[in-house]
């Protein structure tokens, strides 16, 4: 796939992240206008330049609303991905370097989830247990848990709600 189809793939799919959040939650979730690590990886030291508010907008790939603070998502839709790798508990190289993004847009208390989708195969969402408690999961890569995406909603949704507000300290 060329660059241009598959940056608009991956833009698709964004959206439609976002639309899905924007209904499931009643609330107005966006994909990041140009997402692309604004403020990941090289670029976190700009974070020290801008606002709460300003670098919520630059966080992953979708801009939550106010209610969820420390939510960042990252979000992927790829034509192929390798299983059997997973499947064997081999490392999957690709997976590796989505987490470390999702990683590289997080401050301290933030907590990311990693939505997957991988043409033909079905959607997936992975996240750090030690960032979100107790959310239900099926299958695990490393320290990471993962499950299937419409299950991982329909089982997770009000904990992620909750757990993605500010904590009171």
């Amino acid at each position: 796939m060329s660059g241009k189809k598959s940056k608009t793939k991956g833009k698709s799919y964004e959206r439609d992240i976002a639309n899905l959040l924007s209904e499931l939650y009643n609330e107005s979730f966006t994909r990041v206008p140009h997402s692309g690590a604004f403020i990941g990886g090289q670029n976190f030291s700009r974070i020290e330049k801008l606002s709460e508010n300003q670098t919520r907008g630059f966080k992953g790939d979708i801009i939550p609303p106010d209610n969820f603070p420390l939510l960042v998502i990252e979000a992927k839709n790829y034509g192929e991905f390798r299983w059997n790798h997973l499947a064997l508990k081999n490392d999957v190289k690709q997976l590796d370097e989505w987490i470390g993004q999702a990683e590289d847009s997080c401050e301290d208390k933030d907590k990311w989830l990693l939505c997957v989708k991988i043409t033909r195969q079905g959607e997936f969402v992975l996240w750090d247990p030690s960032r979100f408690k107790d959310l239900e999961a099926d299958n695990t890569y490393k320290q990471f848990f993962y499950t299937e995406a419409s299950k991982f909603w329909q089982l997770n949704s009000a904990k992620v709600k909750e757990q993605s507000k500010k904590e009171i300290v």
